[in-house]
């Protein structure tokens, strides 16, 4: 059966000389959104761009459906790409900046006009229309930018951390509108961004990318279950991880830490840290004791930041009400000590 969506098979690219992407695989099912993580300067934006027809890869194809649109441009790839900076025309207001994509595909100017009105109001702008956009706010401004991208009813809708210049309270409830907007129309789209909490908000998949490769792909559930590398921990907000110190004999590494020595089979080669979940870990009578440098609240659950000899910011899920300076005992068990790979 021919599988119905876009597939990306070994994608890489070269800009100035150097590899900015190499060998990118995956597949997105339509309606479903993916989530692309990674440090800047991954190649995160390069791949939306190859996608969209505005940088041409080096090798590797772009499929949607049964048809490979690697070659065809951009203006007829039925992408639509939504960048940082919402790129409104600033001469034209704001039913004219959504409706220039549709003069541009010759729609009538009946049905251009009902599209601009349905569109305005699904994203939460009725009446706006006539409105100059340099009146508008940002998170104004990003729901015209996007009803814009959505007139000329695009198979794939391609976000570049669109919501990045907002502050994060805005930027959270424009994450909900954008995304329920996109699922209620069955949009298949891809968004990139640092943010591991935001990707777990809305996404089906994650691709998380360093130095142009993949490192880790999947479910969001199944990554932040089993991160397997530093990176992918790291931009899903695990805490904590830290550089142990080791030993490798007879096969088998052994890692020192405050609650005995932990064992992992693998090769010689390579390095590791180590991650031990704050939920996995408690305050108690006994175990590792540890100082209090630091105590905050998190989605309304307390943390504490403790000082382990030389392991410091040890952060812990901590409901005792213990003040900074104060001495603690924590306890964990030495199976849910998580090795992972630096990546």
């Amino acid at each position: 059966m021919t599988f119905n969506g876009l597939k990306i098979s070994e994608l890489s690219a070269k800009l100035a000389g150097r590899t900015v992407l190499q060998g990118i695989n995956f597949q997105l099912q339509k309606g479903n959104v993916l989530a692309v993580l990674g440090p800047s300067g991954c190649g995160k934006s390069t791949l939306l761009k190859i996608i969209a027809g505005i940088v041409q890869p080096t090798c590797g194809n772009i499929t949607w459906g049964s048809v490979d649109i690697s070659k065809t441009p951009a203006h007829k790839r039925g992408v639509g790409l939504m960048f940082q900076n919402n790129a409104l025309f600033p001469h034209m207001n704001v039913q004219e900046n959504v409706r220039f994509g549709l003069e541009m595909l010759s729609v009538s100017k009946e049905e251009a006009n009902d599209r601009t009105i349905d569109l305005l109001e699904l994203v939460g702008l009725k009446g706006y229309g006539n409105r100059a956009v340099d009146t508008l706010s940002g998170g104004e401004s990003q729901r015209v930018a996007l009803a814009r991208v959505l007139a000329p009813e695009p198979k794939v809708v391609l976000l570049d951390e669109p919501f990045n210049s907002l502050d994060r309270a805005l930027r959270r409830t424009l994450v909900d509108q954008v995304f329920e907007i996109l699922r209620a129309k069955k949009m298949t789209s891809i968004h990139v961004t640092h943010e591991g909490d935001e990707a777990s908000l809305f996404s089906d998949s994650v691709l998380i990318i360093n130095n142009g490769q993949t490192i880790n792909k999947g479910s969001f559930a199944t990554i932040v279950s089993s991160p397997s590398n530093v990176l992918s921990a790291d931009l899903l907000g695990l805490r904590t991880m830290w550089v142990p110190k080791a030993q490798f004999r007879d096969g088998k590494w052994s890692f020192s830490t405050p609650w005995g020595v932990k064992e992992f089979t693998g090769s010689q080669s390579g390095r590791h840290q180590l991650l031990l979940r704050p939920e996995l870990v408690q305050v108690s009578d006994t175990g590792a004791k540890a100082l209090v440098t630091k105590a905050f609240y998190t989605a309304g659950q307390r943390y504490i930041n403790c000082s382990i000899g030389d392991l410091k910011n040890f952060t812990v899920l901590s409901d005792r009400d213990t003040g900074v300076g104060e001495s603690v005992y924590l306890a964990a068990d030495l199976d849910s000590i998580e090795v992972l790979n630096d990546a």
